[in-house]
C-alpha cells in the first residue's frame, strides 16, 4: 500500500507537500512488467528478439527501464495520495527529492497547489443599485449622424485642399534632420486642427496634388516614444490626392438604402440597439457590485502560481494594447513598472472571484449542460463568422474547451446571484 504524509509549505497556505513512499513490492512488480515489455522488442547482440536473459537486459536497458518505472509509479502514487488526503489540486505537481534504488522503496515529494477552503456567507440577496439611463432623442439623433458618417463618400477633386477635406499623403518625421519614423505612405489627413495628427492637418489647406510642405511641430510631453517627447520635430508631407467628403441626406431614401421601411423605422431600430447596449452595460455594473461585496465579505488565501499566471496575462494584455496604440517599448516597460502593484492586486482579486464563484456554483448546483455549450459555441460562431463545427474543433485542438465551460459556469452563477439580489433603482 502506498504511504503518504501531507504538510503545508512554509509561507504558502494553498500549497501542500505530499511525502510519498511506494512499497518495494509495487516497485518490483512495476519493474518486472516493464522488463517484460522491453524483452519483447529489445535487440541484444548474440540473442534473438525476445530471448535475452534478464541480467543481460538489465545491463543494456536498465536506464530506460528505470525511467519507465518512474513514469508509471510517480503519477499513480500521487493520485492515490491526493485521494487519501482528500485535497483538490489546481495544477500539476512539482516532483522533487526522488529516491529510487534497486531493492528499496521509491520515495519522493510532490508539491502541489490546492483549491482554497472557502466558508461562504451571505452571498444571496445582496443589496445593489440599478442606475436609470433611458435612451434620449438626442442619443438616437447622434447615432443616426454617426451612421450617416459611416456611409459617407470620399470623392476625388481636382483642386487644392480645403478645410475639412482629406489629403492622401506620404509623411516623414525628422528631429534635427534625423528620421524618427519610417515613411508613412498613403496616410489620410483631415485638413483641420482637431482631427489630424499633431494638428498638422490645417497646415495642408491650400496645397495641391503633387505639392510638398515641411511643417514644424513641437511634440507633446505624452508622445508615445518617450525619447522624443517635448522635442521640436519637422514633418515632411507630400500630397498625393485630395478627397472631399460627401454625406448622404438623412431622409426616407437614406433609410431605404439600409433596408428599412422609412426613417422612423430606422430610428426605432437604433433606439432598440441603444437600449440593449445600455442594459448590457448596467448588467455588468450590477454584477461588479455583487463581486465587490463578495470580495469584501470573503477573505482567503489563493494559490500563488495561479495569481502569478493571471498577473502575467494582465501584463501581456496591457502590453499588446499599448503597442497597438503606438507606444514605444521603452514607454511600455515604464508604464508596466508603475502599474505593477495595481496589476498584482487585480490578479489576486480575479483569482479570488474565480474560486468564489466556483464554490457558489458547487453549493447551488450550477452546472453547464451540453445545450449551454452548444449555445455559446453558436454565439462565438456568429461573432467570428466561422462554422460552429470549426469553432468547436479549434477549441478542442487548443485544449480550450474546459476553459469555455468554466466561463459559461461563471456567467450562469453571476446571473443566479443577480436574480437573487435585492435591487434598488437609483
Amino acid at each position: 500500500m502506498t504511504k503518504s504524509r501531507i504538510r503545508n509549505k512554509q509561507n504558502a497556505e494553498c500549497t501542500k507537500v505530499l511525502e510519498i513512499e511506494i512499497p518495494l513490492e509495487a516497485v518490483n512488480r512495476a519493474r518486472e512488467e516493464i522488463y517484460k515489455e522491453i524483452k519483447k522488442i529489445a535487440k541484444v547482440p548474440g540473442f534473438r528478439v525476445g530471448q535475452a536473459p534478464q541480467d543481460i537486459l538489465e545491463k543494456h536497458h536498465s536506464k530506460d527501464a528505470e525511467e519507465e518505472v518512474l513514469k508509471k509509479l510517480i503519477p499513480d502514487g500521487y493520485k492515490k495520495a491526493v485521494e487519501f488526503h482528500k485535497i483538490t489540486p489546481v495544477g500539476s505537481p512539482e516532483i522533487e527529492k526522488v529516491t529510487f534504488e534497486k531493492g528499496k522503496t521509491l520515495t519522493y515529494e510532490a508539491t502541489v497547489e490546492i483549491k482554497p477552503a472557502i466558508r461562504l456567507k451571505g452571498y444571496k440577496g445582496l443589496k445593489i443599485t440599478k442606475r436609470k439611463s433611458p435612451v434620449t432623442e438626442a442619443e438616437v439623433d447622434q447615432a443616426v449622424l454617426r451612421l450617416r458618417d459611416f456611409y459617407a463618400k470620399y470623392n476625388d477633386v481636382e483642386r487644392s485642399v480645403g478645410k475639412n477635406d482629406y489629403a492622401i499623403c506620404d509623411v516623414e518625421a525628422f528631429i534635427e534632420n534625423k528620421a524618427i519614423s519610417k515613411n508613412t505612405k498613403d496616410m489620410w489627413v483631415q485638413a483641420n486642427k482637431e482631427a489630424s495628427l499633431l494638428g498638422i492637418g490645417e497646415e495642408l489647406v491650400g496645397l495641391a496634388k503633387g505639392q510638398t510642405k515641411e511643417i514644424n511641430v513641437k511634440l507633446p510631453e505624452n508622445y508615445p516614444d518617450k525619447k522624443y517627447a517635448g522635442k521640436d520635430a519637422k514633418f515632411k508631407v507630400s500630397v498625393k490626392s485630395v478627397k472631399e467628403k460627401e454625406l448622404p441626406k438623412i431622409d426616407e431614401n437614406f433609410a431605404k438604402t439600409l433596408n428599412k421601411e422609412n426613417l422612423n423605422a430606422l430610428k426605432e431600430e437604433i433606439r432598440t440597439q441603444l437600449v440593449a447596449k445600455k442594459e448590457s452595460a448596467e448588467k455588468i455594473h450590477m454584477e461588479n457590485q455583487i463581486l465587490e461585496k463578495l470580495l469584501k465579505e470573503h477573505k482567503f488565501p489563493v494559490p500563488e502560481n495561479i495569481v502569478k499566471r493571471q498577473k502575467e496575462y494582465l501584463e501581456k494584455r496591457l502590453r499588446q494594447e499599448l503597442s497597438r496604440n503606438g507606444v514605444s517599448t521603452e514607454e511600455i516597460n515604464e508604464r508596466l513598472k508603475k502599474a505593477d502593484n495595481e496589476l498584482a492586486m487585480d490578479a489576486v482579486n480575479k483569482v479570488r472571484v474565480y474560486f468564489l464563484l466556483d464554490e457558489i456554483a458547487l453549493k447551488d448546483g450550477v452546472s453547464v449542460t451540453a445545450k449551454d455549450l452548444e449555445k455559446r459555441i453558436a454565439e462565438i460562431s456568429q461573432s467570428a463568422g466561422r462554422p460552429e463545427k470549426e469553432i468547436k474543433e479549434n477549441y478542442e485542438k487548443e485544449g480550450l474547451l474546459n476553459g469555455l465551460v468554466e466561463e459559461i459556469k461563471e456567467t450562469k452563477t453571476l446571473e443566479m446571484l443577480l436574480k437573487e439580489a435585492k435591487i434598488t433603482e437609483a
